[in-house]
């Protein structure tokens, strides 16, 4: 059990632009974090906030009057109640007015809630929540934020059992999605797929393995590339492949860019493979495009 309070620059998902924030009390115990933080802007703002890990936040005060929260599509969240549930890898954007926020804020690693379940796909594919509505959920939450603040023998187990039994409820209103809310299914939930959409339009030039995409998101390799193909009918390896062809063709209208270049932007090694992916993709070399283009276009 570590109860030595973090420098607040590297807290755990930490709010992007707050005018001040601290983190009062902390315990970290087996993946798990559980801190106690206030923060707030002085004036108006409009901020992001990305979930690295598993997040659940409880307000100790009224969550703020006017402040809007949004998907990364600019619609808006419903309105949070006292508890809320953020998935890993899920961004959103906030505008509000000056405010203050004091929190107990718990973050769980990836690997911690993967080795704790047997059955992965328990919370594969879970939409956030911002108003969490399980069985004895803020008697929980008040007892851990009692633990945080004056630790004392058996707190980490206390702690961790808790914080576990919160994950588990989760999971089963997860199973119950179509009573509770939360939705799951065999696709991809949109910002999930947004999110990766943006990855690999962004990394065409580097090396995109699934792993990482999974990471990315919040999912597990295998999870990913069966709803990936659920959802849009062909295998992320297509996909990808599909959209470094799209790039290169968008690259190669540009009569001065050498065909090497154009390679090494769109993730091959050398101008060899990109031609022979190029030609089996459009049934045209590189040049062969190129110079189609602009005799038609010319």
């Amino acid at each position: 059990m570590s109860c030595v309070v973090t420098d607040p620059s590297e807290a755990r998902c930490r709010p992007l632009t707050v005018s001040y924030f601290n983190i009062e009390n902390q315990l970290a115990v087996g993946g798990i974090t559980a801190d106690i933080r206030s923060f707030g802007w002085r004036g108006s703002f409009r901020s992001q906030f990305q979930a690295d890990y598993y997040y659940l936040d409880y307000s100790f005060d009224s969550r703020v009057e006017g402040s809007r929260l949004m998907f990364s599509d600019r619609s808006f969240t419903p309105p949070p109640g006292d508890i809320a549930f953020i998935p890993r890898g899920f961004l959103m954007n906030a505008e509000c007015k000056p405010c203050h926020q004091r929190l107990l804020c718990l973050t769980i690693d990836h690997d911690k809630v993967d080795a704790f379940f047997e059955d992965d796909r328990v919370l594969r594919g879970v939409e956030p929540c911002f108003d969490v509505q399980v069985p004895d959920a803020r008697q929980m939450m008040a007892r851990i934020a009692r633990e945080v603040r004056e630790p004392g023998l058996g707190s980490d187990i206390l702690v961790e059992s808790w914080v576990m039994m919160l994950i588990v409820e989760i999971g089963r209103m997860a199973q119950n999605a179509p009573r509770q809310g939360m939705t799951t299914s065999g696709k991809i939930a949109e910002w999930r797929l947004n999110r990766i959409k943006d990855r690999v339009r962004h990394g065409l030039g580097n090396t995109l393995s699934i792993n990482d995409l999974a990471s990315e998101c919040g999912m597990s390799p295998r999870h990913l590339a069966r709803a990936f193909k659920a959802t849009l009918g062909m295998t992320l390896s297509e996909y990808i492949a599909n959209e470094r062809m799209r790039h290169a063709e968008s690259e190669l209208r540009n009569k001065d860019l050498p065909i090497k270049i154009v390679a090494h932007n769109c993730g091959f090694k050398n101008a060899a493979a990109f031609a022979s992916a190029f030609r089996r993709t459009t049934g045209m070399s590189p040049r062969e495009y190129r110079l189609h283009h602009f005799q038609y276009t010319h």
